[in-house]
């Protein structure tokens, strides 16, 4: 049975830093969630927002934009009511949304969306890797820093789902060393996070 792949991005945060609406900020006349919208939909089956602060204005703004279109089957929408409490609950949100559909050789690949402009060519590298893979979790790396987007299979979802949620990605993955993949990438924008106007300048030329 082909294994499915389902995206999944973390909008729900206050942008605070950014000192604008993260998912509406434009990067090359786009916004950033339209970027990694159309890269996902190109090696996804299915894509699954998270959204919490400004949650109607971004659900409204992805629906206008991709109003017609065949890409927009492909989205659906949850939202974290206590985003407030940080990116690992809206993890486990958007996640437990998921797992209910998910088979055994399944993925999610889990994107922020401060990383706008990653290329293609990462998120079919890593598509192809899960597609041949037996690994629990796949992981881009430059110049050997893990970065993002990741890959996750079920098992893994299932277990960041029964974590406290005042535990963090990180450490969970930590119990999964022996069952990491580590794709070399080489372009630094895996690592980068666009979280304030500065960085935008710096990284988005």
């Amino acid at each position: 049975m082909r294994k499915k792949i389902y995206g999944l991005i973390l909008a729900a945060g206050y942008s605070s830093r950014m000192d604008d609406f993260k998912p509406l900020v434009l990067y090359d006349q786009k916004p950033f969630i339209e970027h990694i919208i159309n890269k996902l939909a190109a090696v996804c089956d299915e894509i699954l927002i998270v959204t919490g602060f400004n949650r109607y204005v971004l659900e409204d703004s992805v629906k206008a934009i991709y109003n017609g279109r065949p890409i927009l089957k492909k989205i659906d929408f949850v939202h974290n009511k206590d985003f407030a409490k940080g990116m690992f609950s809206s993890v486990q949100v958007g996640l437990k949304e998921l797992f209910p559909e998910m088979q055994k050789d399944d993925y999610v690949m889990l994107h922020l969306i401060d990383q706008p402009h990653i290329p293609e060519a990462v998120y079919e590298k890593l598509v192809l890797e899960a597609r041949s893979s037996t690994r629990k979790v796949i992981l881009p790396s430059y110049e050997k820093k893990a970065g993002h987007p990741i890959m996750l299979s079920k098992s893994v979802v299932e277990k960041i789902i029964d974590t406290p949620v005042s535990d963090n990605l990180r450490n969970i993955l930590r119990n999964f060393h022996d069952e990491i993949s580590y794709i070399e990438i080489l372009d630094e924008s895996i690592v980068q996070d666009v979280n304030t106007q500065e960085e935008r300048e710096r990284y988005l030329k």
